[in-house]
Protein backbone atom coordinates (compact mmCIF):
# COMPACT_ATOMS: atom_id res chain seq x y z
CA UNK A 1 0.00 0.00 0.00
CA UNK A 2 1.73 3.53 -1.22
CA UNK A 3 1.79 6.11 1.96
CA UNK A 4 0.12 9.09 0.27
CA UNK A 5 0.53 12.67 2.61
CA UNK A 6 -1.08 15.41 1.42
CA UNK A 7 1.03 18.47 2.66
CA UNK A 8 -1.12 21.95 3.59
CA UNK A 9 -0.77 24.85 5.42
CA UNK A 10 -0.06 24.19 8.92
CA UNK A 11 -0.89 26.20 12.05
CA UNK A 12 2.84 25.43 13.25
CA UNK A 13 4.87 27.12 10.33
CA UNK A 14 6.95 29.72 11.13
CA UNK A 15 5.37 32.78 9.39
CA UNK A 16 1.87 31.11 11.03
CA UNK A 17 3.59 31.57 14.64
CA UNK A 18 4.45 34.93 13.63
CA UNK A 19 1.46 35.47 12.87
CA UNK A 20 0.48 34.25 16.36
CA UNK A 21 3.05 35.74 18.21
CA UNK A 22 1.69 39.67 16.78
CA UNK A 23 -1.90 38.34 18.31
CA UNK A 24 -0.61 37.60 21.82
CA UNK A 25 1.62 40.50 21.88
CA UNK A 26 -1.09 43.01 21.28
CA UNK A 27 -2.95 42.93 24.71
CA UNK A 28 0.50 43.20 26.30
CA UNK A 29 0.99 46.34 24.39
CA UNK A 30 -2.64 47.41 25.62
CA UNK A 31 -1.89 46.54 29.66
CA UNK A 32 1.36 47.84 29.66
CA UNK A 33 -0.07 50.77 28.06
CA UNK A 34 -3.17 51.28 30.62
CA UNK A 35 -1.47 50.44 33.87
CA UNK A 36 0.05 53.54 35.28
CA UNK A 37 3.75 52.63 35.99
CA UNK A 38 6.94 54.34 35.34
CA UNK A 39 8.75 52.44 32.70
CA UNK A 40 5.23 51.03 31.28
CA UNK A 41 5.12 52.82 28.11
CA UNK A 42 8.52 51.97 27.07
CA UNK A 43 7.89 48.57 27.67
CA UNK A 44 5.00 49.16 25.53
CA UNK A 45 7.02 50.78 22.89
CA UNK A 46 9.52 47.84 22.51
CA UNK A 47 7.01 45.29 22.65
CA UNK A 48 5.05 46.75 19.69
CA UNK A 49 8.38 47.32 17.60
CA UNK A 50 9.11 43.32 18.29
CA UNK A 51 5.16 42.82 17.30
CA UNK A 52 5.28 45.31 14.07
CA UNK A 53 8.51 43.37 13.12
CA UNK A 54 6.48 40.39 12.92
CA UNK A 55 4.54 41.61 10.21
CA UNK A 56 7.34 42.65 7.75
CA UNK A 57 9.00 39.23 8.66
CA UNK A 58 6.00 36.84 8.07
CA UNK A 59 5.54 37.22 4.81
CA UNK A 60 8.84 36.96 3.77
CA UNK A 61 9.40 33.96 5.80
CA UNK A 62 6.11 32.45 4.26
CA UNK A 63 7.91 33.39 0.48
CA UNK A 64 11.18 32.09 1.11
CA UNK A 65 9.61 28.82 2.53
CA UNK A 66 7.06 28.28 0.09
CA UNK A 67 4.40 28.47 2.66
CA UNK A 68 1.90 30.97 1.42
CA UNK A 69 -1.32 29.75 2.29
CA UNK A 70 -4.97 31.02 2.21
CA UNK A 71 -4.59 29.90 6.37
CA UNK A 72 -1.35 32.23 6.20
CA UNK A 73 -2.52 35.65 4.33
CA UNK A 74 -5.66 35.07 7.00
CA UNK A 75 -3.32 35.07 9.95
CA UNK A 76 -1.16 38.10 8.36
CA UNK A 77 -4.55 40.27 7.77
CA UNK A 78 -5.81 39.45 11.01
CA UNK A 79 -2.93 39.78 13.27
CA UNK A 80 -2.32 43.39 11.74
CA UNK A 81 -5.67 44.22 12.10
CA UNK A 82 -5.61 43.18 15.67
CA UNK A 83 -2.26 44.87 16.81
CA UNK A 84 -3.28 48.24 15.50
CA UNK A 85 -6.68 48.31 16.44
CA UNK A 86 -6.08 47.40 19.56
CA UNK A 87 -3.50 49.54 20.54
CA UNK A 88 -5.36 52.72 19.09
CA UNK A 89 -8.03 51.88 21.18
CA UNK A 90 -5.97 52.12 24.09
CA UNK A 91 -4.35 55.21 22.72
CA UNK A 92 -7.52 56.58 23.27
CA UNK A 93 -8.56 55.68 26.65
CA UNK A 94 -4.72 57.37 27.52
CA UNK A 95 -5.53 60.53 25.81
CA UNK A 96 -2.60 59.83 23.20
CA UNK A 97 -4.98 59.83 19.95
CA UNK A 98 -8.54 61.80 19.39
CA UNK A 99 -11.31 59.40 18.98
CA UNK A 100 -12.23 60.77 15.32
CA UNK A 101 -9.06 60.14 14.44
CA UNK A 102 -9.18 56.18 15.18
CA UNK A 103 -12.68 56.01 14.23
CA UNK A 104 -11.32 57.07 10.98
CA UNK A 105 -8.51 54.40 10.43
CA UNK A 106 -10.80 51.66 11.70
CA UNK A 107 -13.89 52.83 9.47
CA UNK A 108 -11.47 52.71 6.78
CA UNK A 109 -10.42 49.01 7.08
CA UNK A 110 -13.58 47.83 8.14
CA UNK A 111 -14.65 49.32 4.33
CA UNK A 112 -11.62 47.57 3.31
CA UNK A 113 -12.41 44.40 4.40
CA UNK A 114 -15.76 44.21 2.74
CA UNK A 115 -13.88 44.81 -0.50
CA UNK A 116 -11.79 42.44 0.17
CA UNK A 117 -14.74 39.65 0.86
CA UNK A 118 -16.29 40.38 -2.22
CA UNK A 119 -13.21 39.99 -4.11
CA UNK A 120 -12.18 36.52 -2.53
CA UNK A 121 -15.82 35.50 -3.22
CA UNK A 122 -15.09 36.03 -6.65
CA UNK A 123 -11.71 34.61 -6.62
CA UNK A 124 -10.11 38.00 -7.65
CA UNK A 125 -7.05 38.82 -5.82
CA UNK A 126 -6.79 43.07 -5.32
CA UNK A 127 -2.89 43.55 -4.66
CA UNK A 128 -1.60 46.03 -1.91
CA UNK A 129 -1.45 49.59 -3.52
CA UNK A 130 1.80 52.15 -2.58
CA UNK A 131 -0.87 54.32 -0.71
CA UNK A 132 -1.50 51.65 2.15
CA UNK A 133 1.82 50.32 2.42
CA UNK A 134 2.46 54.08 2.81
CA UNK A 135 -0.57 54.42 5.28
CA UNK A 136 0.66 51.16 7.33
CA UNK A 137 4.19 52.49 7.50
CA UNK A 138 3.06 56.01 8.71
CA UNK A 139 0.43 54.40 10.97
CA UNK A 140 2.82 52.02 13.18
CA UNK A 141 5.94 55.02 13.10
CA UNK A 142 3.60 57.21 14.84
CA UNK A 143 2.34 54.65 17.03
CA UNK A 144 6.02 53.90 18.08
CA UNK A 145 6.83 57.82 19.33
CA UNK A 146 3.22 57.96 20.84
CA UNK A 147 4.07 55.22 23.00
CA UNK A 148 7.58 56.80 24.07
CA UNK A 149 5.75 59.79 24.57
CA UNK A 150 3.32 58.36 27.04
CA UNK A 151 6.57 57.36 28.68
CA UNK A 152 7.98 60.68 29.09
CA UNK A 153 4.88 61.72 30.33
CA UNK A 154 4.55 59.03 32.92
CA UNK A 155 7.62 59.21 34.08
CA UNK A 156 9.71 56.78 32.35
CA UNK A 157 13.01 56.59 31.41
CA UNK A 158 12.53 58.47 28.34
CA UNK A 159 11.36 61.30 30.37
CA UNK A 160 15.20 62.82 31.10
CA UNK A 161 16.10 62.34 27.75
CA UNK A 162 13.14 62.90 25.49
CA UNK A 163 11.38 65.69 25.73
CA UNK A 164 7.26 64.86 25.93
CA UNK A 165 5.92 67.68 24.18
CA UNK A 166 8.11 67.31 20.99
CA UNK A 167 8.17 63.24 20.72
CA UNK A 168 4.65 63.86 21.30
CA UNK A 169 3.63 66.38 18.62
CA UNK A 170 5.85 64.50 16.24
CA UNK A 171 3.97 61.02 17.06
CA UNK A 172 0.38 63.35 16.86
CA UNK A 173 1.34 64.69 13.13
CA UNK A 174 2.47 61.60 11.57
CA UNK A 175 -0.70 59.96 13.09
CA UNK A 176 -2.64 62.84 11.15
CA UNK A 177 -0.35 61.94 8.24
CA UNK A 178 -1.55 58.40 8.16
CA UNK A 179 -5.23 59.35 8.91
CA UNK A 180 -5.30 61.65 5.59
CA UNK A 181 -3.02 58.90 3.84
CA UNK A 182 -5.97 56.10 5.25
CA UNK A 183 -8.42 58.30 3.77
CA UNK A 184 -6.59 58.69 0.08
CA UNK A 185 -5.50 54.76 0.12
CA UNK A 186 -9.13 53.80 0.49
CA UNK A 187 -10.52 55.72 -2.32
CA UNK A 188 -8.15 54.48 -4.03
CA UNK A 189 -8.87 50.71 -3.27
CA UNK A 190 -12.40 51.38 -4.28
CA UNK A 191 -11.35 53.19 -6.94
CA UNK A 192 -9.83 50.05 -8.08
CA UNK A 193 -12.24 47.15 -7.04
CA UNK A 194 -14.89 49.50 -8.60
CA UNK A 195 -15.72 47.45 -11.88
CA UNK A 196 -15.95 44.22 -9.14
CA UNK A 197 -18.17 46.22 -7.11
CA UNK A 198 -20.59 46.69 -9.89
CA UNK A 199 -20.45 43.47 -11.26
CA UNK A 200 -18.21 43.81 -13.98
CA UNK A 201 -15.33 41.20 -13.78
CA UNK A 202 -11.91 41.59 -12.50
CA UNK A 203 -10.93 45.10 -10.69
Amino acid sequence: MTDVSIAGPRLTSLANLLGIARIALTPVVIALLLLPFPGGGLLAFFVFVVAAATDYLDGRVARARGQVSPLGVFMDLTADKVLVAGVLIAMVEVRLLPTWMVATILIREFVIQGVRQLAAAADVVIPARALGKAKTLATLAGMALLLLAHDARTGGPTHALLPEISIGVAGFWLMVVATGLTVVSAVDYVIGAFPLLMGRGDA
